[in-house]
């Protein structure tokens, strides 16, 4: 029986494991929401347009009125130069 036993002391082992991880994945992604949001807000202020602009904006997008310039959603999506940098720098 102290084969039951082990298993069982290792069943609890590895739930704690998990238990941490989880926690640790929650606030990666609390980080990661912070990270987009604070990105979001730098955008915004680089546009410089007032509340009222920027809602009128968005609402014209949203709803087709404008559109963006062809081939600039693909310019968006090449990384930057600071951009190539690995996780493994914000390992804790």
């Amino acid at each position: 029986m102290a084969t039951v036993e082990k298993i069982r002391k290792d069943i609890e082992k590895v739930k704690g494991k998990i238990s941490a991880q989880q926690k640790r994945l929650r606030e990666l992604e609390a980080q990661l929401t912070e990270e987009e949001n604070l990105e979001i807000v730098r955008m915004v202020k680089a546009v410089r347009m007032d509340n009222k602009e920027l809602t009128a904006f968005l609402k014209a997008y949203a709803s087709g009125l404008i559109t963006l310039p062809d081939g600039m959603m693909e310019a968006e999506a090449v990384p930057e130069p600071d951009d190539n940098m690995e996780d493994s720098d914000h390992e804790e």
